[in-house]
């Protein structure tokens, strides 16, 4: 056999197995961080979960349905030959805006803590965000590429692009979650950073975004005190810088191995949100520094092997697909560390597949099944 050959062969092979498995490492990491984020939701909310609604697992109970409904939808898109969609991202984008809407409409959208960003489906609730977002990578790479030969026009490339995001922005505001509109931003910029948007567009639109950004932020006042709050959590340690200290103290008492699962003291009513946004602080108390080292180790692993699957690919869509997916999956879980660590104000922003709700569990599943897609039909190209 010559060596011509070998990769048509290897690439025969590959098509009998099936699309959810042809990327094991992939798969194996999904499993490894569902599971490892299901013992986690345990352990963090079983207490609460015992005290307001007289069972331990509550929480886990309703991640778990999440969770199968979500392995579901991942096996469904693996067999998809996602690149060869491309020329629906207008019906994506649509899509994307009409399920944010529909968190205002009577009837369909739910509040809760003073924010409107919810859909309800009477049993349980779906936040549209984190689809919308996922949604948006979608059209963002579908448009560099069908839109690569105008996008050193401002009006005919970047503007419409900018005027997307910046519309996804508003409605994100109004809701509001100013967080989820900031990694809108961050997630659109670099973007159109890796398909070739001309710098000088980029540069003023950050010298234009910061004092926007500023102006949002203070015009608000429990944004500017978040602010404040990261500058100097003690100076309000019961009050606003309570939940940063609480943070803190978890990690020092969690050591270099922690004090094992199960055994936070934090959890228990001192850290608030300690299923959700904090729920890597319960588990730094719990596994210590080598927890800590194993979950982004985790999160590492998901970024190598997003980047090998988007290297692999021979189509430029498939390639800025595959760069905004794995981005989707690993900016959130950064920034989520980097608040527990007291890096950056606190901010609702969930632990990709950890911290307790099913809309993000969803799509960061969503986001695998894409991935695997790429990667088992890695030498498709659009028609």
């Amino acid at each position: 056999m010559s060596w011509e050959k070998a990769p048509r062969f290897h690439d025969q092979s590959e098509s009998r197995l099936i699309a959810g498995f042809s990327n094991l490492p992939l798969f194996g990491m999904g499993i490894l961080l569902t599971a490892f984020g299901l013992l986690m939701i345990y352990s963090s909310s079983a207490v609460m979960g015992l005290q307001k609604y007289g069972d331990a697992f509550y929480f886990v109970k309703k991640q778990a349905l999440f969770l199968v409904a979500g392995w579901c939808l991942y096996f469904v898109v693996a067999q998809i030959p996602i690149v060869r969609l491309v020329k629906l991202r207008m019906l994506f984008l649509v899509t994307a805006l009409l399920i944010l809407l529909a968190v205002f409409l009577p009837g369909i959208g739910a509040s809760a803590g003073g924010a409107q960003r919810w859909i309800s489906f009477g049993f349980t609730r779906f936040q549209p965000s984190e689809i919308a977002r996922l949604l948006l990578v979608f059209y963002i790479s579908a448009t560099l590429t069908l839109r690569s030969d105008r996008l050193n026009s401002f009006n005919k490339g970047f503007l419409p692009l900018l005027i997307v995001t910046g519309a996804m922005m508003f409605l994100l505001i109004l809701q509001p979650d100013f967080g989820g509109a900031m990694s809108v931003l961050v997630l659109s910029i670099a973007l159109w950073f890796i398909g070739g948007v001309p710098m000088t567009y980029l540069s003023g639109l950050f010298i234009l975004t910061i004092p926007a950004i500023v102006l949002v932020v203070m015009k608000a006042a429990y944004r500017a005190k978040r602010v404040l709050t990261f500058l100097d959590p003690f100076a309000d340690s019961q009050g606003s810088g309570f939940q940063v200290i609480q943070s803190y103290l978890a990690f020092f008492n969690g050591g270099w191995t922690g004090v094992g699962i199960g055994n936070s003291q934090q959890k228990l009513f001192y850290l608030p949100e300690a299923h959700t946004d904090f729920i890597f602080s319960v588990l730094g108390e719990e596994l210590g520094v080598v927890g800590v080292i194993l979950i982004v180790s985790l999160f590492l692993g998901v970024l190598y092997l997003g980047a090998r699957i988007t290297r692999s690919q021979i189509s430029t869509f498939g390639y800025y697909l595959g760069c905004g997916v794995t981005l989707f999956l690993v900016l959130p879980a950064l920034l989520n560390m980097m608040v527990t660590f007291g890096l950056l104000p606190t901010k609702g922003l969930p632990l990709p597949f950890f911290s307790s709700g099913g809309s993000s569990l969803l799509a960061c599943l969503l986001a695998l099944g894409i991935l695997q897609s790429l990667s088992s039909r890695r030498n498709e190209d659009i028609k």
